[in-house]
C-alpha cells in the first residue's frame, strides 16, 4: 500500500512538467560565450533570428513579392517581435542635383517577364535588397527579430497563424534557431507520445515470449509504470524540465526496472520446474532468499553507474542520472518486496523449462553451447577477445565530438528542408559576431573591418558578411555620383561618415543602422554566417577570427551561438571522461565490498571494459559523433551491464560452495541463472530499441549502440568471464 501511494502522489504533479529544447540551458551561465552573447544582445538587441522564406520556381513575380509584402508586415506588428527586416526596406541611393535621395527599392511590381529581368539585376546590385533572395531567385525571404525572452511556440505560431491567413502557390518554410528549438520541441512531445507505447510494447511482448505465463509480464510491467511515475513526479517537484537528454528517461526505466523482477520470475520458474510439490509461498521465500543479496547488489551497482552521470557539467545529464537513479531504486525495492509478496497469491507453473516432445527450448540449447565454448576453450576466449579489444582501441582514435543541434533532424521533413535551404541559399542561419569598441566611425577602423570582410569572404564556409562597411560604402552613392573618387568607398573622415549616417536615419532607417552600429557609435559589428554548423567549421573559424584579429585593439570579442556549441561538446568530452570515470569507480568499490575482494572488483571491471573498447572502437570506424546524447551511454552500459557478472558470480560460488569444480559450476550457472541473464539483457536491449525510431538523429544512435553495448556486456559476462575463472581460479569465488 506504501508503494502505490507513493506512486498516485508522484502522478498528482505530473501536469507541471515542461519541455525545454534550448541547449543554452544545457551549460552553465559562465561559459565564455554566453556571456559575450549576452552583451550583445544587450548593445544590438536581440540577435535570434526568424527567417522566413518563400520558395519558388522564380519568386520575382507580383504574386510572390505581394505575398512577401503583406506577410512581412503583419508580422512586425506581433507580440514578441523587435522588428522585421525584409526586402522592401531596402532603398536606392543616389545623388540628384548635390542631393542625397532614399528611394524605396521596390517601387512597383514587374509585370512582363522583361521587366523581371531587370530587376534581378538591380537586385544582384544592391546589398540591401540582394541579401533576402537566393542568387538563383527560387527563395525571398524576410528576417523576424525575436525579443530575448519571449516563448518560441507562442511566437512562431503566431507567425504561422499570418502565414495560413495569406494563402499563396510557394511553399513556406521558416528557418533559425528559435525554429530549431520550436522544432525540438514538438520532436521531443511526439517522441514521448509514440516511443513510450511502444517501448512498453515490446517489453511485454519480450516478457511473454521470454516466460509464456501472464504473471511474468504484468508484474515486472507494474513495477515499470510505478517506477516511472515516481521519477516524472520528482522532476516535477524539482522544477526540472524535459529537454533532448531527458527523453531518455522513460525509455531507460522501461528497459532497466524490470531486470530484478526478471530474475526473480526466472528463478521462480527454475524451482517451480525442478520441486513441483513446493507451494507458491514457499517457493516466494526461497527466490527471495537466493536474489536478495545479488539483487540488492546489482542496484546498487547500476544506481552507482547511473549516478556517473552527476559528473556531467551537462545540466540535463546530470538531472537525468538523479531521476534515473531514484527510478531503479523504486523498482529496487519493489521487486523485492512487492513482487515477492504478489507473486505469492498466484499459482505455480512447472513446464516453463519443456518444450513440445519434451525438448529442451532453444534458449537452453544455446546457453549449452556456450558452456561447451567455456569448459574447453577458456584460452582460445581469452586470446579472441584480447584481439578484439585491441582492434577496438584502434577506433578509439577516430571518434570525433560534434554538437550541432541542426545535425539531430533526420529524413525529409520540413524543418530538415529548411536548414538545408538556408544554409545553401542564404549562407547559414547560423551567425558570429567580431564586435569592435571604440571609435567607430573612424575611417582607418572600417578599413580594417573592409579588410576582415575581403579575407573572409575567401573562406567557402563562411556564407553573408555584413558590416557597417556595406552599409556605409552604399550610402556614399548618395554623395558621389560613379564617376568621383569617393563613390563606393569609405569616408576620408569621421565627420563625413556621421553625417550620411545621420541622414539615412531621420529618413526613418535607424533599425538597418542599429544592426551593426549601436546609438552611441561606440560599438560596431561585422555578422557573418556559416553555412556549416558542425564543430569541426566552428572551431576553424573561431581560431582564425582569432588569428586574423589579435593585434587589432579594437576588437572587445568574437561571439555566437555556434561557439556555445564547441564549448558544449568540451564539457561534453570532460563528462564523458569524469563519468566514465566515477561510475568504474563506484562498481568496484561496491563489487570489492561486496565479495570481500579487490580481485572480484578488477575481475567485474573486464566486461566492462572490453564493452566500452567494442562501442567507442565501432563508434570512431562508423564516424558515429560523441554529441549529447551518446556521451551519456557509457555511465548507463556500466550501470545495467556490470548485472551481468554480478548474477553469474553469485551463482557460481554458490554451486563451488556445493561441491562442483570449476568448469561443472560454470555449466550449471550459464545453463540456470544464464537464462534470467540473457532475459535480462533482451528487456534493456529491446526497450532501448524503441529509441532507433526517435525524430532525432543522436537518440536513433544512442539507441543502436545500447544495443551493441549491451550484447557486449552479455557476451563478456557469459563466456569471458567464466574462461577467465576457469583459468584463473580466484580464491574469492571459494570463500
Amino acid at each position: 500500500m506504501f508503494s502505490l501511494a507513493i506512486t498516485l502522489a508522484s502522478l498528482f504533479f505530473l501536469p507541471r512538467i515542461e519541455v525545454n529544447p534550448n541547449l543554452d540551458s544545457y551549460i552553465p551561465d559562465d561559459i565564455e560565450n554566453k556571456v559575450y552573447l549576452k552583451e550583445l544582445d544587450s548593445i544590438f538587441g536581440g540577435s535570434e533570428m526568424i527567417i522566413v522564406m518563400l520558395h519558388a520556381n522564380d519568386v520575382v513575380n507580383p504574386k510572390t513579392l505581394e505575398r512577401l509584402k503583406t506577410t512581412s508586415e503583419q508580422i512586425t506588428d506581433l507580440e514578441g517581435v523587435k522588428r522585421v527586416m525584409s526586402p522592401f526596406d531596402a532603398q536606392n541611393i543616389y545623388i540628384d542635383d548635390g542631393f542625397m535621395v532614399m528611394e524605396p527599392f521596390f517601387q512597383s511590381q514587374p509585370e512582363t517577364n522583361g521587366n523581371r529581368d531587370t530587376l534581378k539585376l538591380q537586385i544582384g546590385e544592391n546589398p540591401l535588397a540582394s541579401r533576402f533572395f537566393s542568387d538563383d531567385f527560387t527563395v525571398a525571404s524576410f528576417i523576424v527579430l525575436k525579443e530575448r525572452d519571449y516563448s518560441d511556440q507562442a511566437l512562431i505560431d503566431t507567425i504561422q497563424g499570418v502565414i495560413d491567413a495569406n494563402p499563396g502557390d510557394e511553399e513556406v518554410l521558416l528557418g533559425g534557431l528559435p525554429y530549431v528549438r520550436y522544432s525540438i520541441s514538438e520532436n521531443i512531445r511526439k517522441d514521448i507520445v509514440y516511443l513510450l507505447p511502444l517501448a512498453i510494447f515490446l517489453m511485454l511482448f519480450m516478457l511473454f515470449i521470454s516466460f509464456r505465463e501472464w504473471k511474468g509480464v504484468f508484474i515486472p510491467l507494474l513495477i515499470v509504470i510505478m517506477s516511472i511515475a515516481l521519477s516524472f513526479g520528482l522532476m516535477a517537484i524539482l522544477g526540472w524540465q524535459i529537454s533532448i537528454i531527458t527523453i531518455l528517461l522513460p525509455i531507460l526505466l522501461i528497459a532497466i526496472a524490470n531486470d530484478y523482477g526478471i530474475h526473480m520470475i526466472a528463478l521462480y520458474q527454475e524451482v517451480a520446474h525442478k520441486d513441483p510439490g513446493l507451494s507458491m509461498f514457499d517457493i516466494c521465500k526461497k527466490i527471495y532468499a537466493d536474489l536478495k543479496r545479488p539483487i540488492l547488489i546489482t542496484g546498487l551497482t547500476t544506481i552507482g553507474g547511473i549516478l556517473g552521470l552527476l559528473a556531467h557539467t551537462m545540466i540535463p545529464a546530470a538531472q537525468l542520472g538523479v531521476l534515473a537513479a531514484a527510478g531503479v531504486g523504486f523498482a529496487l525495492m519493489l521487486s523485492l518486496w512487492f513482487l515477492s509478496a504478489l507473486l505469492s497469491y498466484f499459482k505455480p507453473k512447472t513446464n516453463a523449462f519443456v518444450h513440445k516432445n519434451d525438448k529442451p527450448p532453444r534458449l537452453q540449447r544455446w546457453l549449452n553451447a556456450f558452456s561447451k565454448i567455456v569448459t574447453r576453450h577458456p584460452k582460445r576466449v581469452v586470446i579472441a577477445t584480447a584481439v578484439l579489444a585491441v582492434i577496438s582501441i584502434a577506433g578509439l582514435m577516430l571518434i570525433k565530438v560534434d554538437t550541432n543541434i541542426e545535425g539531430y533532424f533526420l529524413g525529409k521533413s520540413k524543418i530538415r528542408k529548411s536548414i538545408e535551404i538556408t544554409n545553401e541559399k542564404f549562407g547559414g542561419s547560423q551567425f558570429v559576431s567580431i564586435m569592435f569598441t571604440g571609435d567607430v566611425l573612424d575611417p582607418d577602423m572600417l578599413n580594417r573591418m573592409e579588410g576582415y570582410e575581403e579575407e573572409l569572404k575567401q573562406d567557402p564556409a563562411i556564407g553573408t558578411i555584413n558590416s557597417p562597411v556595406t552599409l556605409i560604402k552604399e550610402l556614399s552613392k548618395g554623395i558621389y555620383t560613379e564617376d568621383e573618387a569617393g563613390y563606393n568607398q569609405i569616408p576620408e573622415s569621421a565627420d563625413e561618415v556621421y553625417q550620411s549616417l545621420e541622414m539615412f536615419a531621420m529618413a526613418g532607417n535607424e533599425e538597418t543602422i542599429e544592426q551593426f552600429i549601436d546609438y552611441n557609435y561606440e560599438n560596431s559589428r561585422i555578422l557573418l554566417s556559416l553555412k556549416d554548423g558542425s564543430n569541426i567549421t566552428g572551431k576553424r573559424i573561431l581560431e582564425k577570427l582569432r588569428k586574423m584579429t589579435e593585434n587589432d585593439p579594437d576588437v572587445r570579442l568574437i561571439a555566437g551561438p555556434v561557439f556555445t556549441k564547441i564549448e558544449l561538446a568540451d564539457l561534453v568530452v570532460d563528462g564523458q571522461i569524469a563519468s566514465l570515470a566515477f561510475a568504474l569507480l563506484v562498481v568496484f568499490i561496491l563489487i570489492s565490498i561486496s565479495f570481500k575482494s579487490v580481485r572480484a572488483g578488477v575481475l567485474s571491471g573486464i566486461p566492462l571494459m572490453i564493452a566500452i573498447f567494442v562501442l567507442f572502437g565501432l563508434m570512431g570506424y562508423f564516424g558515429i559523433a560523441l554529441d549529447i546524447a551518446t556521451a551519456l551511454l557509457s555511465s548507463i552500459m556500466i550501470g545495467v551491464g556490470i548485472d551481468y557478472t554480478i548474477h553469474f558470480l553469485s551463482r557460481f560460488k554458490k554451486e563451488r560452495r556445493l561441491g562442483h569444480d570449476h568448469k561443472e559450476a560454470a555449466h550449471i550457472t550459464l545453463t540456470t541463472t544464464g537464462r534470467g541473464i540473457i532475459f535480462n539483457a533482451l528487456s534493456v536491449i529491446i526497450g532501448f530499441s524503441a529509441l532507433i525510431l526517435s525524430n532525432f538523429a543522436p537518440l536513433r544512435f544512442f539507441g543502436a549502440l545500447v544495443v551493441i553495448s549491451i550484447t557486449a556486456c552479455l557476451l563478456s559476462a557469459l563466456i569471458v568471464i567464466p574462461s577467465l575463472i576457469i583459468l584463473l581460479k580466484p580464491k574469492f569465488i571459494d570463500k
